[in-house]
Order: C-alpha cells, then sequence, then structure tokens
C-alpha cells in the first residue's frame, strides 16, 4: 500500500511539474508575442519618421542640383559673352550670371534620425536587413559629395571672389545677388523682408574688361567643370536615397 501510495505521489508531483513548465512556456511565448508587437508598433514609427528624414533631404538636394544647373549655364553664358562688343553687353545680366557663379550650394541632409537610430543601438527593430545596411552607409555615402562641394567653396573664397574684387567692381554682383529673387528664394529657408536698392546707389562698370580676361575665361571654366562634377555626385546621392525612401516605402506598405 506504501508503494502504491508513493507512485500516486510521484505521478502527482510530475504532473505538477507539467503544469508549471507549461504555464512558464506560455508566459514566455505571451511575453515574447507582446514585445514583438511592440517591437512592430516601433518598428512603423521609425520607418514614418525615417521616410518624413529622407523625403525632406531628397527635397532640398533637388533643389541645389537645381541651383549647380543656374550656375553650369550663368558661367557658360559669361564664356559666350566674350565674342560680344561693349555695346551688345547689359550690364545687368553680366553681373546678375556673374553673381550666381559666386554661389556656394551645398547639401546639408537632416540625419537626426537616422544618427539616433545607429547610436541608440535600436537598429535591429528594422527588419528589412537591405533597408538597415543602407540608413547605416548612408552618412559616408555623402563624403565624395563634401568633398566637391569643399573644392567649389574654397575656389570661390580663396580665389574667384578675390580676383573679381580686384579687377571688378564688385558692388553691383552683390547687389544683383541681393535682389535675385527666383535664386534667393529657392536656396533660402525663409526671407522676411527684403531690401530695397535706391537707384544709382552704385557705381557701375564696364564688365568688357573683365569678360575678356584669360583668367575670368579660367576661373569660368573651371567652375563649370567642378559644378558640373559636383552635380554628377549629387544625381549619385538622390538615385540613393531614392533606393531609401522606395524601400521603406515598401515595409509600410508590408505593416499597415
Amino acid at each position: 500500500m506504501e508503494k502504491n501510495k508513493t507512485g500516486k505521489y510521484l505521478k502527482y508531483a510530475i504532473g505538477e511539474i507539467v503544469l508549471v513548465v507549461i504555464g512558464i512556456l506560455i508566459a514566455l511565448q505571451l511575453n515574447t508575442w507582446n514585445q514583438d508587437h511592440q517591437n512592430r508598433k516601433q518598428e512603423v514609427l521609425l520607418l514614418t519618421q525615417l521616410l518624413n528624414e529622407y523625403t525632406n533631404n531628397l527635397n532640398q538636394l533637388d533643389i541645389k542640383i537645381e541651383s549647380r544647373n543656374d550656375i553650369l549655364k550663368s558661367s557658360l553664358k559669361l564664356l559666350t559673352y566674350r565674342n560680344l562688343k561693349e555695346d551688345q553687353l547689359n550690364i545687368d545680366t553680366v553681373n546678375l550670371h556673374i553673381s550666381r557663379t559666386l554661389t556656394r550650394p551645398t547639401f546639408d541632409p537632416d540625419l537626426g534620425v537616422t544618427n539616433e537610430l545607429t547610436n541608440s543601438g535600436n537598429l535591429y527593430l528594422l527588419t528589412n536587413l537591405e533597408l538597415r545596411n543602407s540608413i547605416t552607409s548612408f552618412p559616408s555615402f555623402l563624403d565624395e559629395l563634401e568633398e566637391e562641394e569643399l573644392v567649389i567653396f574654397n575656389l570661390v573664397e580663396d580665389r574667384y571672389f578675390p580676383f573679381l574684387i580686384a579687377n571688378y567692381q564688385i558692388g553691383p554682383v552683390v547687389k544683383n545677388f541681393l535682389t535675385d529673387f527666383s535664386f534667393m528664394d529657392r536656396n533660402l529657408l525663409n526671407i522676411s523682408a527684403r531690401t530695397e536698392w535706391p537707384e544709382d546707389l552704385l557705381e557701375v562698370t564696364s564688365p568688357i574688361d573683365l569678360i575678356n580676361n584669360p583668367d575670368m575665361t579660367d576661373y569660368l571654366t573651371l567652375m563649370w567643370a567642378n559644378t558640373d562634377y559636383t552635380n554628377a555626385q549629387s544625381v549619385g546621392v538622390k538615385i540613393k536615397i531614392e533606393s531609401i525612401i522606395s524601400l521603406i516605402n515598401e515595409e509600410l506598405q508590408k505593416k499597415r
């Protein structure tokens, strides 16, 4: 009888252990399910934030490319003026084109969400491996474009602008830059007030000597070549951003 009682107790104990193990497994499964659910909600939020970030960056990059296209056009236009006589030159138009060649559009992407995601260790929340790799590699992908933008910046600041000051009346050029509203509106975030320039405030000089100066030809040629190459780099960055946006949209479609 003692032997039979011991067997019953043993079966009861084993049954209790099995029930406890099953309870633990169910609890772990529920916890895992809840954690996965929270992770997916967090992923959708991150994807939405990334979509907004890269869409804004794409819009900004398009503006920079368009501005550089204006610089390319102005550089070529000034080069064609070498074949004209003085009475064929419109001084305001010449100054307008010169002012545009002095601009240095730079792409300054907002990478707040990207950097936060990378630095916080939450990158694992993005389940798409291709998207994850694209996000982490994007900042370094910008290096070559930034280098080319720096080449133009140094050319203008260190050589081209001082050359113009030494060889031309720069005041009317600056005036044309500040009153070139179609160009300014595209490149500045906000223009709350515009300066009204009094007529005949600045002395206007003939640009014929400047236009036919061999150094001016060299600077315009360099400006055109560097700007064209920088725009080519920008197109590569644009393709990368469009690819990231496409991957984000695909993920959001899956999760809605």
